[in-house]
C-alpha cells in the first residue's frame, strides 16, 4: 500500500511538472532596465567622461554611441516571465508603465523575439469620489531582437533628463 501511495504521488508530480516545464518552453524572460539620461551643467562637466552608472556598464558603449547626453543613471531593474500571445507590465518613475506582449519566436526560422511594446502614462483622476487612473499611451511599437539581446529605447522627459529603457528578451 506505501509503495502504491510513493508511485502514486511521483506520478502525480511529473503530470504535474510537464505542463510547467512546456508552458515555460512557449515563453520568455523580459527585464527592463530603467535609466536617466541627462546632459549635466557645464560648470559640472570640466574635462571629465560621460559619467554612467556602474551597473550599467552593460550598455554603455551603446548609450554613448546613440544618446547624446553625458550622464546616465540606473533607476531600476525588473524582470518577469511572460507567454507568447499574452503581456506583462512594469511600472515606471513618474506615472509611467510599460506593457510588452511578446508575439513571436522566430517565426521565419531565426532567432529573433517580436514584441509588441507600449508605454502608457498613468494620471490618477477623481471621478465619484473614486480614483481612477487614467491611461494615456505615450508610446506604441513593435520590436524585433535577437533571442537574449537587449534594445534601448528613449523615451518622455523625466527627473531633469529622459527616460531610456533597455529592453531584453530571453525565449
Amino acid at each position: 500500500m506505501r509503495t502504491t501511495v510513493i508511485a502514486c504521488s511521483i506520478a502525480l508530480l511529473l503530470m504535474l511538472a510537464a505542463p510547467a516545464s512546456a508552458a515555460s518552453s512557449r515563453g520568455i524572460v523580459v527585464e527592463v532596465t530603467s535609466i536617466t539620461a541627462a546632459t549635466r551643467p557645464a560648470s559640472e562637466r570640466g574635462e571629465a567622461a560621460a559619467a554612467l552608472d556602474p551597473r550599467l556598464a552593460p550598455f554603455s558603449k551603446n548609450l554613448r554611441s546613440l544618446f547624446a547626453y553625458d550622464s546616465y543613471t540606473f533607476l531600476n531593474k525588473d524582470r518577469d516571465a511572460v507567454e507568447f500571445g499574452e503581456a506583462t507590465v512594469f511600472k515606471l518613475p513618474e506615472h509611467l508603465s510599460i506593457e510588452i506582449a511578446p508575439e513571436q519566436l522566430g517565426r521565419d526560422g531565426s532567432n529573433m523575439i517580436e514584441m509588441v511594446v507600449t508605454l502608457f502614462r498613468e494620471e490618477p483622476r477623481r471621478e465619484g469620489g473614486r480614483e481612477t487612473p487614467k491611461r494615456e499611451v505615450v508610446l506604441r511599437t513593435k520590436i524585433r531582437l535577437k533571442n537574449g539581446g537587449t534594445v534601448l529605447l528613449g523615451g518622455p522627459p523625466i527627473r531633469g533628463g529622459v527616460l531610456v529603457l533597455a529592453l531584453s528578451a530571453r525565449g
